[in-house]
């Protein structure tokens, strides 16, 4: 009787999680090649390999796919900064010097899906920027109790508001890396009252 457990290197039977990362990179993959408004969901489902039926046990529709992409990019550009904003042997600005450099170099490296997935569509998702928001929100609060930062009498949501917008709105098409985040790294400190690198 032939078996029905699947051979070594057969996809057809993955976990759940193999799964839906699979579909999330033929996603991107697709963002970054045709772009995310052309990227249907029969074009995710023959890029991963799996049944176009197969996409809908893991995402509910496009946009949710589109909104997971977009919070798996985040989560990745979060790594970092999640360490960096907590460590004490930085003062706060250069904490926020460096998640600024950070942010840049990723969105340079990964220019084209970055642009595809936060700058081609637009979704209803909060999620993509919730982390960043907490971190900006510890580094402004931290800074100011320490008297780094004086952002006068702007409250602290408005200022993480701001920040956070202004990071993502810009799409950097420089050749100059350097000088985008040396730029930056200025823009974010005048906006917290630090003084200047």
């Amino acid at each position: 009787m032939p078996s029905t457990a699947s051979e070594p290197g057969d996809t057809r039977y993955q976990p759940p999680e193999v799964r839906r990362q699979q579909i999330l990179s033929a996603a991107a993959q697709l963002a970054t090649t045709d772009g995310l408004e052309a990227t249907s969901i029969a074009k995710v489902a023959e890029t991963a390999g799996v049944a176009k039926g197969s996409i809908y046990l893991h995402f509910a529709s496009r946009d949710d796919l589109i909104d997971a992409l977009q919070a798996q990019v985040w989560a990745q550009m979060m790594v970092a900064p999640r360490v960096l904003a907590l460590d004490e042997s930085l003062p706060w600005a250069e904490r926020l010097d460096a998640v600024v450099a950070h942010w840049i170099r990723y969105e340079f490296e990964h220019h084209d899906l970055y642009h595809a997935v936060f700058h081609e569509v637009a979704t209803d998702s909060e999620e993509p920027w919730g982390e960043a928001r907490v971190v900006l929100g510890q580094l402004v609060t931290g800074g100011a109790a320490a008297g780094e930062f004086d952002c006068g009498e702007i409250g602290t949501e408005t200022v993480v508001d701001f920040l956070l917008h202004g990071y993502a709105g810009p799409c950097y098409h420089h050749a100059e890396i350097d000088t985008v985040i040396g730029e930056m790294q200025q823009l974010f400190r005048r906006s917290v009252g630090a003084q200047p690198g």
